[in-house]
């Protein structure tokens, strides 16, 4: 069974796509801050990483996701944000600034989230 790692401060998040992707026999870990991410990563050896780009700091996630991209862990990491809605401002895209394999924006549906996995994991 392929492990995906669920990275976001909101709880609620965290257990409804828990829910969405264990439907899909997805092993589902949750993580609620980066520190908790960096211990499950160790541990479980995930096969995908879906990473909030804000968490406790606004930018948590993107240098999360630059320290994972340094260390070349070999996992996708697709990026959740909900940063447009709140800025206006909508990245939408992997680069330089945001080191990432894929991107979804919040409110992530659950037809979406089940896609992005099925990309990478299959």
């Amino acid at each position: 069974m392929r492990k995906v790692l669920m990275v976001d401060d909101d709880r609620e998040f965290l257990e409804a796509s828990e829910a969405v992707l264990a439907a899909q026999n997805y092993k589902v870990i949750l993580a609620q801050s980066v520190s908790e991410a960096e211990k499950l990563i160790k541990e479980q050896k995930p096969d995908m990483i879906f990473l909030d780009v804000m968490m406790e700091s606004p930018d948590d996630g993107i240098v999360f996701a630059h320290k994972l991209k340094k260390e070349n862990i070999g996992i996708p990491v697709v990026m959740l944000s909900a940063i447009g809605k709140v800025t206006g401002y909508s990245h939408k895209r992997c680069d330089e600034v945001l080191p990432c394999d894929d991107f979804l924006e919040k409110p992530v549906n659950p037809k979406s989230l089940i896609n992005k996995a099925k990309k990478f994991l299959g």
